[in-house]
């Protein structure tokens, strides 16, 4: 590991002033301090606490860490980073950018000043750009759960369009003209896909997107409960529910039994899933798939690898398939009383 004597020889520059931009303090130019900044990312430079070079790496939140209405794919993806950094015998640090940095730092000087070495990220919509940013300061980094074009960005992400389009054709294909979608709020690329997976097959099956069936609130078990409340007493009710977060489909599920409502027979449910709730629920939810612990476990591999191999790395930028999984919650769509009426006399229902 250089020390800043080291860098500042290789720069023509002095030792202070290396120290300078590592501290932050203003009175250095900026052309200055950008070579100093490129030059300690570029030799994986970190500071020294004591004697010890820290081995840390940051699971970063554009906000607060691990809000609740997150879902259960942090705890997931959080199992997953651990045991990736297990092998190199890296720790981890939850670190909210937004509330921690200051606004007249760069954001290596951020991580430096955190004693980071490198940085796990969670993209929403609203902070895409300060993902673009870190990356171009050429920090190590990678990004889970979203995608980027631009190429300094590293990601790894699942894409639950296809299975998410595959889930609500199925709920055509049995029957189900009334399907109500449960989108959890938080704005990330993910629920964004299972959105538009929900429209492009409605769309296709000729079937109108009703907005009085689709639902955006936090996930949890309550939130179900308040979605299965309102699509089962609309004048035509739903028929199926796809909800995009495991506790909200569990919600769902919880308050049919309340009601004494038969699912699948008399209400279909198709959920996300992200670890393993799917086979812990009886009938087993039927649910779109994705492993979250193997998207924490690959990025902390990645990263941690990239680190202590000291060397560049080809970018990683990656994106795994989630499946589709056919349980015991989605059945044919229900007769309505009266249609049911109708045929037990063989006579058509009055209009």
């Amino acid at each position: 590991m250089p020390s800043v004597r080291a860098i500042a020889s290789q720069l023509k520059v002095s030792p202070a002033t290396v120290s300078r931009v590592l501290n932050n303090h203003p009175d250095v130019d900026e052309a200055t301090r950008e070579r100093v900044l490129a030059r300690i990312n570029e030799l994986g430079y970190v500071p020294r606490i004591g004697r010890r070079i820290t081995n840390v790496i940051a699971l970063a939140y554009p906000d607060e860490p691990v809000r609740s209405e997150y879902g259960a794919f942090e705890p997931a993806l959080l199992s997953g980073i651990m045991r990736g950094l297990e092998e190199q015998q890296f720790d981890l640090k939850l670190l909210s950018i937004r509330r921690d940095k200051s606004p007249d730092e760069t954001f290596t000087q951020f991580f430096l000043r955190k004693g980071i070495r490198g940085v796990i990220l969670r993209c929403f919509r609203t902070n895409r750009s300060t993902i673009c940013r870190i990356a171009e300061e050429g920090f190590p980094a990678i990004v889970v759960a979203s995608e980027f074009d631009e190429p300094a960005v590293n990601f790894i992400r699942a894409d639950s369009y296809p299975s998410s389009r595959q889930a609500v054709e199925h709920l055509i294909g049995l029957g189900h003209k009334r399907i109500a979608l449960a989108m959890h709020n938080v704005p990330d690329s993910d629920h964004a896909d299972r959105r538009r997976a929900y429209d492009d097959a409605l769309f296709c099956a000729g079937l109108k997107v009703d907005p009085a069936l689709v639902m955006e609130l936090p996930a949890s078990l309550s939130a179900g409960e308040q979605v299965l409340d309102t699509m089962t007493s609309l004048d035509d009710p739903a028929t199926a529910i796809f909800a995009t977060n495991p506790m909200t489909a569990l919600g769902v599920m919880r308050r049919a039994q309340e009601r004494g409502i038969d699912v699948p027979r008399q209400l279909s449910v198709v959920g996300v899933d992200d670890s393993d709730v799917r086979t812990h629920v009886w009938p087993r939810l039927t649910a779109v798939t994705q492993n979250a612990a193997s998207l924490g476990l690959e990025a902390a591999n990645w990263l941690t690898q990239t680190i202590a191999s000291n060397a560049s790395r080809p970018s990683c930028r990656r994106t795994i398939a989630t499946s589709f999984e056919i349980n015991g919650t989605t059945g044919p769509a229900a007769v309505p009383s009266r249609e049911r009426g109708s045929r037990a006399t063989g006579r058509r229902g009055r209009p």
